[in-house]
């Protein structure tokens, strides 16, 4: 599975390094884990799977030497903690392996991949990108959530779509509930793959060697107000504008 190769990288990795998890929280818009480390704390973020909530207990602590077993378990809350759990300890290799991230988001460098005539799918709805080609490419957007949908398909038409695409851009959320797989076998060969969002904070080389051609995510600047924002169930937007994400993109 594409979740649980994604945590085996990242904890290799890692190494003997001590990681501690010293809070998390599964808010309205994004569930987060802080983590404690030799070089201070670092937060990590996911989205949380609001659509796919379930009656049964949660209640479970994220460990890191459980994070294989946390990203794959049955119940997509429990898996968010451990997405957010791989972005808090990525967070924390890109500082200690003195990563050099390009500032940048996926609005302006998806320009550089698009030919005139080509088709490009959006996994997720993410409509001010999706507009920008739309004078270029034929797009489509697949969108879980019928309440987010609008004027995209339902996700359940991906076999119609993905195989004629040739630029495929996938939400981090795909992670999180379980769909990535999926959609990762029905690419076109030769497609430009990306992963966006701040779901997608697992260290960029890990996921670039999965496949992954761009990597457009965040990384969170200041824990303590992002904490804040998001206990009151502030999203993506409001962190923005805030000025709390640094944003980035990573090619392979």
């Amino acid at each position: 599975m594409f979740s649980k190769s994604v945590a085996e990288g990242v904890l290799r990795i890692l190494g003997d390094d001590k990681v501690e998890v010293i809070d998390q929280c599964t808010c309205l818009n994004y569930t987060y884990v802080l983590v404690k480390t030799k070089l201070g704390e670092f937060l990590g973020i996911a989205y949380t799977p609001i659509e796919d909530l379930r009656a049964g207990e949660v209640g479970i602590a994220p460990r890191v030497e459980e994070l294989p077993e946390l990203v794959t378990n049955l119940d997509s809350l429990i898996r968010a903690l451990g997405v957010a759990l791989i972005n808090a300890i990525s967070r924390y290799l890109v500082t200690r392996e003195g990563l050099s991230l390009r500032q940048g988001d996926l609005k302006n460098e998806i320009l550089r991949y698009t030919k005139q005539g080509c088709t490009a799918c959006f996994i997720g709805s993410i409509t001010p990108v999706a507009e920008k080609l739309s004078d270029r490419c034929v797009v489509y957007q697949l969108e879980r959530r019928s309440d987010l949908r609008h004027g995209s398909y339902p996700d359940v038409d991906a076999p119609l779509v993905i195989p004629n695409c040739d630029i495929l851009v996938i939400t981090g959320s795909a992670i999180i509930n379980n769909t990535i797989d999926q959609i990762l076998s029905l690419r076109k060969e030769g497609s430009t793959v990306m992963l966006s969002g701040p779901s997608a904070a697992a260290y960029p080389p890990v996921l670039h060697g999965l496949g992954i051609d761009v990597v457009a995510s965040s990384l969170v600047k200041d824990v303590r107000a992002t904490i804040d924002l998001l206990k009151l169930g502030a999203g993506y937007r409001l962190l923005d504008k805030r000025g709390l994400l640094f944003k980035y993109v990573s090619t392979r």
